[in-house]
């Protein structure tokens, strides 16, 4: 079970990076990944950072490694690992590790793009070096993974699983993903939807800019999606979230260790 302190129950903080949508650029990491570092600490929240091993570099000036923050490994070109041979998913997994590793960083765990989550994954993280797999969730409400992931909303161990799980939480409707994007999408009203054990958070930092050079090339429907409450209002958003008296906002390390 997720653990309990001081009557606030702890969930667990989670932020893809990853290059801007749709785009070449990184206005996301260099613009707002400094500011969200620093909203964490003012209010005594740590997170778990997934880093495209791609990006190491540019993370590695932004997130100090001897910090309270941690550093996971989201591939390593933020490939869907579902379309790759296995060989290629194995050199995403390990080079991807390796490269933050360089970077300084001691890296444990892993979330899959998209959360794509390919045959073998969990046998694959643990023989690289993984200690466990944050890839459990879906990317909008309607996927068939939505409805009943292999775990609850707090992290642990899985049947079946040879490495602990940490999965994506889920609003009231216990469908869809906890995540900044439905969030924005649902401003003000979603709000109300996040209850009082709502599972893993999880966010992108270009979702707190305000726009994307990359984005005149959406679709327009994708283009509304990404555009809709970013920038100014998803830092509201994330405050607010992080002010909530009854929640407790931590790296997936340590929530692993309360649940333990």
């Amino acid at each position: 079970m997720a653990g309990e302190r001081g009557g606030r129950r702890d969930v667990a903080f989670t932020v893809d990076v990853e290059g801007d949508w749709a785009g070449s650029t990184t206005r996301g990491i260099r613009e707002a990944l400094p500011r969200l570092i620093d909203l964490l600490d003012r209010h005594g929240a740590t997170a778990t950072f997934f880093v495209v091993g791609e990006v190491a570099t540019l993370v590695r000036g932004l997130v100090d490694p001897a910090g309270p923050h941690e550093v996971g490994s989201h591939g390593l070109t933020h490939a869907d690992l579902r379309k790759l041979p296995p060989w290629e998913v194995l050199h995403e997994i390990g080079e991807s590790k390796r490269r933050l590793e360089a970077a300084g960083y001691a890296v444990e765990g892993f979330r899959a793009p998209y959360f794509g989550r390919p045959s073998g994954l969990g046998g694959a993280l643990a023989a690289a070096g993984y200690r466990y797999d944050a890839s459990v969730g879906a990317v909008h409400p309607f996927c068939r993974r939505a409805r009943r992931p292999p775990a609850g909303p707090v992290a642990g161990s899985v049947a079946g699983e040879p490495l602990p799980v940490v999965p994506v939480g889920r609003l009231r409707d216990g469908r869809t993903p906890f995540g900044l994007t439905y969030l924005r999408l649902g401003h003000p009203a979603s709000r109300l939807l996040v209850g009082a054990d709502p599972g893993t958070f999880y966010c992108h930092p270009h979702e707190l800019v305000g726009s994307s050079p990359g984005w005149a090339k959406l679709p327009w429907g994708l283009r509304q999606l990404h555009r809709r409450n970013a920038g100014t209002r998803a830092w509201t958003i994330v405050e607010r979230l992080l002010a909530r008296p009854d929640l407790r906002f931590v790296s997936c390390r340590e929530l692993l260790a309360s649940a333990a």
